[in-house]
This record gives structure tokens, sequence and C-alpha cells, in this order.
């Protein structure tokens, strides 16, 4: 049998994962005009591509991680201190859905954008006014571009309303 490395249980997890997204896309309703593709088509290119992405990881690192680690006799690779970044990591993932019901998705994106790469940068170092820019960039862009590119509805937010600012 063959033993389960961070690539397997990544692939495993990614697939369930991609498998969740399209399950929840049926339940999107489908009010379609001429011609159209429909709301569910990014929910499924996204499920397909994170489905592929994760099979790929099991089999072609997967085989290269085990091979690696019999070779080198590395016991498993989450540790007390790993399972407290997952944690930590899992924590924050759930505050930023929490919170786009309040601050709405533009905020939310941007802190999110942040927060998320100086979580995950580890030991390397990051220009903090670089990133804070590329935050603001690319949420800003998330944002406007699928409620004015795409005519998609995201999350205003709750706080909007309550200071009556109207939000696009």
């Amino acid at each position: 049998m063959k033993k389960l490395t961070k690539s397997r249980l990544l692939g495993i997890l990614g697939m369930l994962f991609a498998a969740w997204i399209a399950w929840k896309a049926g339940d999107i309703p489908m009010l379609l005009v001429s011609n159209e593709p429909g709301p569910r088509l990014f929910p499924y290119i996204s499920a397909a591509g994170i489905f592929v992405c994760s099979l790929l990881t099991m089999i072609f690192d997967g085989n290269k991680e085990a091979k690696e680690a019999e070779e080198k006799g590395i016991r498993p690779f989450l540790g007390k201190t790993g399972w407290i970044k997952v944690g930590i990591v899992f924590a924050c993932c759930i505050a930023f859905a929490l919170s786009m019901q309040y601050l709405g998705m533009w905020i939310t994106a941007m802190a999110g954008l942040f927060g998320f790469v100086w979580l995950l940068k580890g030991d390397k170092k990051v220009n903090v006014w670089g990133l804070l820019i590329f935050s603001i960039a690319f949420g800003s862009l998330i944002y406007f571009g699928f409620t004015r590119g795409f005519m998609i509805p995201l999350p205003k937010g709750e706080l909007w309303e309550l200071l009556g600012i109207k939000m696009l």
C-alpha cells in the first residue's frame, strides 16, 4: 500500500473540495439569457481545474515524495507546530467568510489577500508596502471586475448600510 504523503493528502482534500464546489454549483439558479453560459459555468470550471490539479499532484508529486521519504527515512509531515499552523489558516478562512457579510467582498478581499500572504510567507521577507498595494489593487480588481464587468453581484456588507455609505 502506498504511503499517505503531503501531496497525496492535499490531492484527496483538493478533489473533495472540487466535488463540493460542483455539488453546490448545482444549487445556483439558472436564469438564462440567449447564448450566455449562465452562472454555473465558473464554479464548474474551477471545480474541474481543482480536481485535475489535485489528481496530477497525487500522481506525480506523491510518488516522488514517497520515494524520497523512504530513502531519507522522513517522518510524517505535520508535527505539533504544523497542526497549529493548519488550525490558524483554517481559522483565518472562517474569519474571512464570516467578515464578508459585515464588511463586504471589497474590503474583505483586500484584507484577506494581505492576511493570507503574510500568514503563508513563512521565513521569506515580504515588502509590506508592496503587499499592501498589491492587496488593494487586486482586491479592487476582483470586486469591480465581477460587479461591473461580469455584472455579478457580490456582498456589499452591512457595515456600509449602517454608516449610510452607498456601495457600488
